[in-house]
């Protein structure tokens, strides 16, 4: 394997991948490896790594801010998630046993679209019950 020529962004970059992995799994509210999935599968990871973008003088936060703005104009432009905001609307609505009216007012009163909007990368890749007791989960913290 080819050696990478020591600079100074080489060497903060693992400082700043740690940053921004526990600002994900805070904000997130995911474990390490889906915050590491969420980051490294973005643009931003990708402009991280870009000497000349200089990403790496920003905050973690900062960083993190860009980061959300890619993945929600992502989330956006994509079809898939209408799917799964579809999904996840008519199979919580059974596990529940609400209507669809009911289960859309517990969705848009609790911020659930966007926690799914948010999640899509890592949730998307789960099973049924994992999605459905995971939103469950959500909701339920937001009532407290």
């Amino acid at each position: 394997m080819p050696q990478q020529k020591a600079t100074t962004e080489t060497a903060i970059m693992p400082f700043k991948v740690q940053q921004l992995v526990e600002i994900i799994m805070q904000k997130k509210q995911l474990d390490y490896e889906d915050a590491f999935s969420y980051l490294y599968s973005s643009n931003c990871y990708k402009l991280l790594l870009q000497e000349e973008a200089k990403l790496w003088y920003m905050s973690g936060l900062g960083i993190f801010e860009l980061l959300e703005e890619e993945k929600k104009a992502k989330a956006q432009d994509n079809p898939k998630i209408l799917l799964f905001f579809a999904f996840c609307l008519e199979k919580y609505k059974d596990f529940v046993s609400l209507s669809a009216e009911e289960t859309l007012f517990i969705f848009r009163k609790y911020g659930v679209f966007d926690y799914l909007r948010e999640g899509f990368e890592v949730l998307h890749t789960q099973g049924e019950s994992y999605i459905l007791n995971e939103i469950d989960l959500f909701i339920k913290a937001r009532q407290q």
